[in-house]
């Protein structure tokens, strides 16, 4: 995947790497469309290698930098590490929201191996058509895993929002769907990928309505939900269960 021309981002082994040619701040709003785009494959983790690329930038695109660490914030479990040789990048990020949650590493290699030394998270994968079965076939999906998992507190909520996420999937999308799940110590993550690349909304809708709930139901139940972009063109909206 090459993103500008000057960013380009490929899977080596689960996990994703990202290369920056030229000075950050020229690519910053392209390196955050990346690693975003690199977190919805769900790998083990995202290096971005940026020696060289930050003697220019400037406060806000610094303070864009800072932020990928949002999705680590959302997602421990996936690792986003800032691979460069300058030993100063800790200190240029430090104190800008975000920053605390990510990784420093001397070298793409090694911001590698940090990442594929970490014990992988479980996780699990399900293709669904866009059929009137693909929600309850999402919610046997998720208990049979949870029960695995051992995270049977979520019994109760997973179903319930893995099945709004796949009927609003459904209903806005119709396409494909796949269903991702994964687990990090008591937390489920709890994922949904179409090939429509239209954000999700949140409607609001009056108390006697029949439908529009979906996403309302799914942030009132889940610690922290969002969406992002994918390679192919779609979105990956998620959701976060746990402490």
């Amino acid at each position: 995947m090459d993103s500008s021309g000057r960013v380009t981002a490929y899977p080596l082994r689960e996990v994703w790497l990202i290369e920056v040619d030229g000075a950050y701040g020229d690519v910053a709003d392209d390196v955050d469309h990346t690693i975003q785009i690199a977190l919805a494959e769900s790998p083990r983790g995202v290096v971005c290698s940026l020696t060289g690329t930050l003697s220019a930038a400037g406060e806000t695109e610094l303070g864009m930098l800072a932020s990928a660490g949002r999705h680590v914030e959302a997602w421990p479990a996936i690792p986003v590490v800032l691979a460069s040789r300058e030993t100063f990048v800790p200190e240029l990020l430090a104190g800008r929201p975000g920053a605390e949650h990510l990784t420093h590493a001397s070298s793409m290699l090694h911001g590698w191996t940090q990442v594929m030394t970490r014990r992988p998270t479980p996780t699990a994968r399900l293709r669904l058509a866009p059929g009137a079965m693909a929600s309850r076939k999402a919610r046997g999906f998720l208990t049979r895993c949870a029960l695995d998992w051992g995270l049977n507190q979520h019994l109760a909520s997973g179903p319930l929002v893995v099945s709004e996420l796949v009927t609003n999937a459904i209903q806005h999308a119709h396409t494909d769907i796949d269903v991702v799940l994964a687990a990090e110590g008591r937390r489920l993550r709890i994922a949904v990928r179409d090939r429509d690349p239209s954000p999700p909304v949140t409607r609001s809708s009056g108390p006697e309505a029949l439908s529009g709930r979906g996403l309302r139901v799914v942030q009132s139940l889940a610690r922290a939900s969002g969406a992002l972009p994918t390679v192919d063109g779609g979105k990956f909206v998620w959701a976060v269960l746990g402490p």
